[in-house]
């Protein structure tokens, strides 16, 4: 009987690890609130997705800050946000902000990933356009 109850909280201690290493559903959808992590800055993302059986997904994001985008997967690929025009989405060297276009993308596995800010011509009075990345991830809430 000792053995049985091992075997069991074995069997539940396994199925508790389980669930914890996977932040996307069994059909590979990503459900729920995740924070956000770029750098010191955090937010609340709330996803809701849906997949097909060739594994494409699409959804949505809404965050705490008020942004409200769509996300998709193709099949075996990055989960990826991408906004366009966003009028505070580049940093300009003297602090202030000029538009920019944003891009997400987030390994399925880990949700860790980077975002590309590339600025529009023009913005920070720089006729080029302009590119830099940073490290972010989400973690399940």
């Amino acid at each position: 009987m000792a053995l049985l109850r091992a075997a069991a909280a074995a069997a539940a201690i396994a199925g508790v690890a389980v669930g914890l290493a996977s932040p996307a559903s069994a059909d590979g959808r990503l459900e729920g609130n995740y924070r956000f992590v770029n750098g010191a800055t955090t937010n609340t993302w709330a996803i809701t997705t849906q997949c097909n059986p060739q594994g494409v997904c699409a959804g949505t994001v809404s965050s705490s800050t008020g942004m409200i985008a769509q996300i998709s997967r193709s099949a075996d690929g990055p989960w990826m946000v991408q906004r366009h025009d966003v009028f505070n989405g580049w940093t300009c060297p003297d602090g202030s902000t000029g538009t920019g276009d944003l891009s997400y993308a987030f390994d399925p596995v880990s949700l860790t990933g980077t975002v590309t800010y590339t600025s529009k011509p023009g913005a920070c009075n720089d006729p080029n356009s302009r590119s830099r990345e940073n490290p972010v991830s989400l973690q399940p809430l």
